[in-house]
């Protein structure tokens, strides 16, 4: 008998241990980070400064970062404040950015590339349409839309795991990054993102 609680105890605290871990390591980012306007970012990722929670926060959201001279990362997963839904559509505004190559990319709310027929998953500096000015605009739905559509949908995890608000969130990709962003992430040139309608 006394084995047996033992071997509860142990199996309680093991289970306590990983609840917490993994709360803290899903909250990690929110508390290293720069807002700029919509998006955030975090300053450390990809530094020496990076502490072991931020690290853990990476290697659990798949994030594959590389050094802060040579990538920078922001993410969006609400607009003025409401979550990023699938039953609306909205429009990303933008130019090119002091970086050598750029992408935007729809992830699901399990981290993961949103399955989609289409297979389009991103936009970037070479592949986008623009305008004759240079400009472009993006449009983000679960119904197709013309010219820069990135189609959004169900992730592709089972929905019982989710423990987000929003259904998904677009990513901003910045390859060696121009010193506006390195020096005032904060303030940085972005694109903007439109709540256009929902359903």
């Amino acid at each position: 008998m006394k084995v047996i609680r033992v071997l509860a105890a142990v199996l309680l605290i093991l289970a306590l241990s990983i609840f917490f871990l993994v709360r803290n390591i899903g909250s990690g980012l929110g508390a290293m980070s720069v807002q700029n306007g919509n998006w955030v970012t975090n300053v450390s990722t990809g530094s020496t400064d990076a502490g072991i929670m931020l690290k853990a926060t990476i290697a659990i959201g798949g994030l594959l970062a590389s050094t802060r001279e040579n990538s920078m990362y922001y993410r969006l997963n609400s607009v003025d404040g409401q979550a990023l839904r699938l039953n609306c559509r909205y429009r990303v505004d933008g130019n090119d950015y002091d970086a050598d190559w750029w992408s935007i990319t729809a992830y699901g709310w399990d981290n993961f590339l949103i399955p989609n027929p289409q297979k389009r998953y991103s936009f970037n500096n070479e592949n986008i349409l623009r305008s004759p000015d240079g400009s472009w605009v993006i449009y983000v739905a679960a119904e197709e839309q013309a010219a820069n559509w990135l189609p959004v949908g169900p992730s592709g995890a089972p929905s019982w795991r989710k423990r987000s608000g929003h259904n998904f969130d677009l990513l901003l990709r910045l390859y060696t990054p121009g010193k506006a962003y390195l020096e005032r992430p904060h303030s940085a040139p972005l694109p903007r993102v439109i709540l256009e309608s929902c359903s």
